[in-house]
């Protein structure tokens, strides 16, 4: 196929899966999606590239950025430790007691809410439980395979209880920030009832997805409880605004197919955007999770051309709303004794390194050598591009000075470190836990595992070592 060919695109539902037909001036090619999961479309995306020289996933490139020695972080968790658990450990947070450790992880569209997991020694860890085992879900969070999204569940101790804030897909199919608590770490945990943060709204005018729905609403995820030194307590989360520019850049190209020569010079990437904007009146038919699965290649083709990408847009008048959701911010703002948020938000972090793509997400702030050093997961979560930064400040609400270059990145043995949690170890130096995938893997529901390093604090710079 060339790259000037026309082609035509359509989609269907068929039974659990979706039936697409591409046509070209001179091929037809029949594909079905069988089910919703993400590996079934990256097989889709995957064999179209081969047929029409279309963009490949990601997950096929392996570890382009951060190739070099294997990684010699220690492994902790490397399989399910229990059969109800089916996609890993994925956002550990990992809370030190005088009991031992307990960590909690993400558990997706599970039936049972995030798995809870214990080691005395940081060596052996067993499977303890979940915060909400099926049944005992928060009435306000959406529940069933397909449609819930229970993600980053995070464990404090505050006073004589212990708090867990966590991300949930709400029945509106927007993601809200719960809080429980509880006495113990096992439970049983009381949900407040509500969201603690919900989503959010854009002002910008005549914002539109696609001609058919308003692109006004967003999620938040990833929240983050710091205590400091002086006993104030810290509420920190991102705006999940990189869920909002796919769809709107992908109706925008197919309102203004000038564009995509514009945006990309590469006739993979075109034959992709032209693809994806095609696709787009049916991907909004479907969950809010395969919305994500269809953009994923346009998601891609930006990220690798990202700067000549937002440069092209910030000369269009019809992209305000991609441009402003292109910056994922990550806010703080003080909890009160009792768990309600108090005085203003902040802005705290926001994406500008190279490297951080479009989202910057996962915070996670700890306090050493006096300083105030904010941790956080960069570009997409399901590719070999992920990796793990640090920024520095002399305040729990910064300003916060990054360190240029990721602290973690994948290399051959591991893909895609990220969302680090922070916690003493044994000899009581700091460590860094965080998941990261097998080679050759990623995407949603796929298995990761939990890995630990060694930290080290220097003035404002922050090192790994084992």
């Amino acid at each position: 196929m060339n790259t000037n060919q026309h082609f035509a695109v359509s989609a269907i539902a068929e039974g659990d899966g979706v039936k697409v037909t591409v046509k070209s001036d001179e091929d037809e090619f029949i594909y079905l999606i069988a089910n919703g999961s993400h590996a079934e479309y990256q097989r889709f995306f995957a064999t179209l590239a081969k047929d029409i020289g279309s963009r490949p996933p990601h997950v096929l490139d392996g570890p382009h950025i951060g190739a070099g020695e294997p990684a010699d972080w220690k492994p902790l968790v490397t399989e399910n430790l229990s059969p109800r658990t089916h996609a890993g450990y994925g956002d550990p947070a990992v809370l030190k007691t005088e009991d031992g450790y307990w960590l909690v992880a993400t558990s997706n569209d599970g039936a049972d809410a995030f798995p809870i997991l214990f080691s005395a020694d940081l060596e052996f860890w067993e499977h303890k439980g979940f915060v909400f085992a099926e049944g005992e879900t928060p009435s306000w969070a959406a529940t069933g395979k397909g449609f819930a999204d229970f993600w980053a569940p995070e464990m404090a101790k505050i006073g004589d209880e212990y708090w867990l804030v966590y991300t949930a897909r709400k029945h509106d199919n927007v993601l809200a920030i719960g809080l429980a608590k509880a006495d113990h770490p096992l439970g049983p945990w009381r949900d407040r009832g509500d969201p603690l943060v919900d989503g959010f709204a854009y002002q910008s005018e005549g914002a539109v997805d696609a001609g058919t729905q308003p692109v006004m609403s967003g999620g938040v995820i990833d929240s983050h409880i710091f205590i400091d030194t002086n006993g104030d307590r810290y509420l920190f989360w991102k705006r999940d605004t990189n869920g909002v520019w796919p769809r709107p850049l992908a109706g925008l190209l197919g309102r203004r197919p000038e564009l995509i020569e514009q945006l990309f010079t590469a006739p993979t990437d075109r034959k992709t955007a032209i693809v994806v904007a095609a696709l787009l009146p049916f991907a909004q038919t479907r969950r809010p999770m395969e919305r994500f699965f269809f953009m994923q290649p346009l998601i891609e083709a930006v990220l690798d051309n990202w700067s000549h990408v937002k440069a092209v847009l910030s000369e269009e008048p019809d992209a305000a709303i991609i441009r402003e959701a292109m910056s994922t911010p990550i806010y703080g703002q003080l909890l009160s004794e009792t768990g309600q948020l108090i005085g203003h938000e902040t802005l705290v972090l926001a994406n500008d390194l190279e490297w951080e793509g479009h989202l910057i997400e996962g915070p996670w702030v700890t306090k050493q050598e006096g300083r105030y050093w904010l941790f956080y997961a960069g570009n997409d979560f399901g590719t070999p591009a992920y990796g793990i930064g640090v920024a520095v400040a002399d305040n729990p609400l910064g300003p916060y000075v990054k360190q240029a270059e990721p602290l973690l990145k994948s290399r051959p043995n591991w893909w895609g470190p990220g969302h680090a949690s922070v916690a003493p170890g044994m000899d009581g130096k700091p460590q860094l836990f965080f998941h990261a995938f097998f080679p050759n893997t990623g995407g949603y529901n796929v298995f990761r595992a939990v890995l630990t390093t060694g930290l080290v604090f220097k003035s404002d710079v922050a090192t790994c070592t084992i």
